[in-house]
């Protein structure tokens, strides 16, 4: 897993400048998923239990999750 879930592109920018803050790689992508079209994917290097902490704190939600 590397991708972490957003409706929109601006609900991932706190959570993108908090991760670029701590050193991580990331990249924000339209997911291509005609079921989920208007969700984007933060894909995050390495992707970590730091990673996941943040998620808590800053918003979106992974894969395994209910949003």
């Amino acid at each position: 897993m590397d991708a972490i879930h957003f409706l929109t592109a601006d609900d991932a920018s706190e959570l993108m400048g908090a991760l670029k803050a701590e050193g991580y790689a990331v990249r924000l992508e339209e997911n291509p998923s005609a079921e989920v079209r208007s969700r984007w994917l933060l894909h995050v290097e390495p992707f970590d239990d730091g990673v996941v902490a943040m998620v808590d704190v800053y918003g979106g939600w992974l894969p395994d999750e209910a949003y």
